[in-house]
């Protein structure tokens, strides 16, 4: 997710709140309590996407971790964001400086020998690197997080996103490899009825609910500088309501947009077709409250100790 994340700092101070409190209507929730997302699992606070990201999640009780999923040479999901790796985030065992290459070149034995927790990412200044850190494949978060339930008798959900060559050259067969593949490992860990699998590839959602209906799909979008710029001064309206009849077509359980789409009408809508609303990534207190009270039904953030200080102490 965050694929076009430049678009947060650009319009971050442009940014003009459009309250939902004050509106008349009171959007009720689909869901019984607002879901509490880790984006990446704890992107602000630990490495992302590997375990003890994921770990500060737990911690922080999240009732959903969210992660991202790329298909290896070797036909391996493998959680990582970017499909080339990221010599930001990761270098060799030794410390020396990686390049840029497809994941789809690489084998996750190879992947694997990489470090992605010693360096810090300089977007998050409260991260704490994990120098050693590995990552990690579907089955084994799977099972690591089993091993945790079993410890903290706290019982997870799971937002998990395929994701592609941001340039759209993804071929229909990679799409439908690694959804499936993707989709077996899932029902392998016997988790069916707790995923929800994601993409800004639209084309993963009827694969997955080809495969499985149990599987919940999520709808992803994020807007053009220029339709985020529009929707910060009150206009674009017609790019929330194309998001919406898009998803409404895909048959998708959820919409999850860049939080600037979200505004009372735009949930009500969605809410109108039962689709719940979840909105990504969302690191300020005040924009969480703000959406809270557009009635979403969850919210995605970097930072889950913030997440929990917002919604679990009132």
């Amino acid at each position: 997710m965050n694929r076009f994340v430049g678009i947060l700092f650009f319009i971050s101070f442009l940014f003009i709140s459009v309250g939902c409190s004050s509106t008349v209507v009171k959007n009720e929730r689909l869901r019984f309590s607002l879901d509490l997302q880790g984006h990446r699992g704890a992107r602000g606070l630990k490495p992302e996407n590997t375990w003890p990201a994921f770990e500060e999640a737990i911690q922080y009780k999240m009732t959903t971790l969210e992660l991202d999923t790329v298909l290896t040479k070797d036909k391996r999901i493998v959680i990582h964001h970017d499909s080339d790796t990221n010599p930001v985030i990761c270098q060799n065992a030794d410390g020396t400086q990686i390049q840029k290459q497809s994941l789809y070149l690489l084998t996750i034995a190879e992947l694997q020998a990489l470090d992605c927790g010693s360096k810090k990412n300089p977007a998050f200044p409260k991260q704490i690197s994990v120098p050693g850190t590995k990552l990690l494949t579907i089955e084994e978060f799977f099972q690591k997080v089993t091993e945790s339930e079993k410890k903290t008798k706290q019982q997870f959900l799971f937002n998990i996103e395929t994701k592609f060559p941001d340039d759209g050259s993804a071929s229909d067969q990679i799409v439908e490899e690694h959804t499936s593949l993707l989709v077996s490992a899932v029902e392998k860990a016997k988790l069916s009825e707790r995923v929800t699998i994601q993409s800004f590839d639209l084309r993963t959602l009827p694969i997955v609910q080809k495969k499985n209906g149990k599987i919940r799909t999520s709808a992803l979008f994020a807007p053009t500088y220029f339709q985020g710029f529009l929707m910060t001064i009150g206009l674009g309206s017609g790019y929330r309501e194309d998001i919406l009849a898009k998803t409404v077509e895909l048959k998708a359980n959820i919409i999850s947009p860049y939080f600037l789409y979200v505004n009372p009408k735009f949930v009500q809508t969605a809410h109108n077709s039962k689709i719940e609303v979840i909105p990504w990534t969302v690191n300020s207190v005040k924009e969480m409250q703000r959406l809270d009270a557009c009635g979403v039904d969850g919210i995605i953030s970097d930072y889950p100790d913030l997440l929990d200080q917002t919604f679990r102490s009132k």
